[in-house]
């Protein structure tokens, strides 16, 4: 093979692919919602958790009384009294006030108004959560007047949380895990989506066009022709990896100082380098993948439909990580679900270096197998023209 008509061959394809809007932004624009669900995350939680200093209006028809208001200021509740219940209806339709509370005294019934959009209905659960509170604070003064002890009556029983190997486990930590195993799913996707646009435009639309008949009357081996295809493939989706990649790694540490959730949250410079280390060898392994996919169709519409296998498998690693399903080790040596979980292994803090292993093994393995495959493929006219 001659060097030169391979690097002609990429130089070509990066050329034709960088005027496709498309892949262009699925490599530079995607990635960005990976750190827009980091914000988006955290922004919510800390709204959930009290922690975003956030004053939520709340409009009332009675007087609270001083441990009323403690409670309400505890909970970033600011309320307003009113006369009565239309008037909190028509300052609640203004955007005066986020929730109301109107209080029967004839049935000694609260009721809780409020629609479904999130931040009025997170303004209505504080709304039931001071409710709760002062409700518990009434029952203890009861209580200390029958002289039992508070701490006796209610502390009959004690808990805590833990993984089943014993480590400690906070819905903190949970949700934490979640957003990190989606932000790397979908940097594979990334990935994926990448190669199968550059797969589709380089062997799908040239058959589809009758151009890759024409370019193969030129000097250049066919054997040049797919390595060149491919390498030029493995260089968008590593592209598109390496941008998603360092996008996640430096919203995470953006977040870390923004919101509480993610307090106390790291990443260390080994899992960095091993997660770039995955990037790479899956930018390999998924090119070589969305060339045989995409390679027998005859139309750009065929190959993108060919090409969509890739975005279920790309999925199925978070989805077996919500079912919390037990994996071996011979997990690790199935293409892109290993690169998948192997990244969330790396950034929850369980590094197994056997795992690791048997990706990055497993992974150069399929590589030329399946470049092997793909040069004996396009020996044939069938595959070249859609004959």
């Amino acid at each position: 093979m001659k060097k030169s008509n391979i690097i002609i061959t990429i130089k070509k394809e990066l050329r034709s692919i960088m005027r496709d809007k498309k892949t262009i932004f699925m490599i530079f624009c995607f990635p960005f919602i990976i750190a827009a669900f980091i914000f988006f995350f955290g922004f919510m939680e800390d709204s959930l958790m009290g922690t975003d200093n956030t004053k939520y209006q709340l409009g009332i028809n009675y007087e609270p009384n001083s441990t009323e208001k403690s409670i309400m200021s505890e909970l970033s509740l600011n309320p307003t009294q009113y006369k009565n219940l239309e008037e909190m209806k028509k300052a609640y339709d203004k955007g005066s006030i986020e929730t109301y509370i109107y209080y029967d005294s004839d049935k000694n019934l609260y009721t809780i108004y409020s629609s479904k959009n999130i931040m009025d209905s997170q303004a209505a659960s504080y709304a039931a959560e001071y409710l709760e509170a002062y409700n518990k604070y009434l029952g203890d003064l009861y209580i200390k007047g029958e002289d039992i002890d508070p701490e006796v009556a209610y502390g009959n029983i004690n808990y805590e949380l833990k993984t089943t190997d014993g480590k400690e486990l906070s819905t903190e930590g949970f949700m934490i895990e979640l957003v990190m195993n989606v932000s790397f799913t979908y940097i594979i996707m990334a990935i994926a989506l990448a190669a199968v646009n550059m797969a589709t435009s380089s062997i799908a639309a040239e058959k589809e066009n009758g151009t890759l008949e024409t370019i193969l009357t030129l000097p250049v081996t066919t054997k040049e022709l797919i390595v060149g295809k491919y390498l030029a493939t493995a260089i968008i989706g590593l592209i598109s990896s390496i941008i998603g990649f360092i996008i996640t790694i430096a919203s995470f540490a953006i977040a870390t100082n923004m919101f509480e959730v993610y307090k106390g949250f790291s990443i260390s410079l080994l899992a960095i380098i091993w997660g770039i280390i995955i990037c790479i060898i899956a930018a390999f392994l998924i090119a070589a993948i969305a060339i045989l996919l995409t390679s027998s169709a005859k139309t750009y519409k065929e190959a993108q439909a060919a090409g969509q296998i890739l975005q279920v498998v790309c999925i199925m690693p978070m989805l077996i990580s919500f079912l919390n399903i037990p994996i071996s080790a011979t997990y690790y040596i199935i293409p892109i679900l290993s690169h998948t979980t192997i990244l969330m292994d790396l950034y929850s803090g369980n590094i197994s270096y056997l795992n690791l292993f048997l990706t990055i093994l497993s992974t150069i393995i399929y590589i030329v197998i399946l470049l092997y495959i793909l040069i004996k493929k396009f020996k044939s006219e069938k595959v070249l023209f859609g004959a």
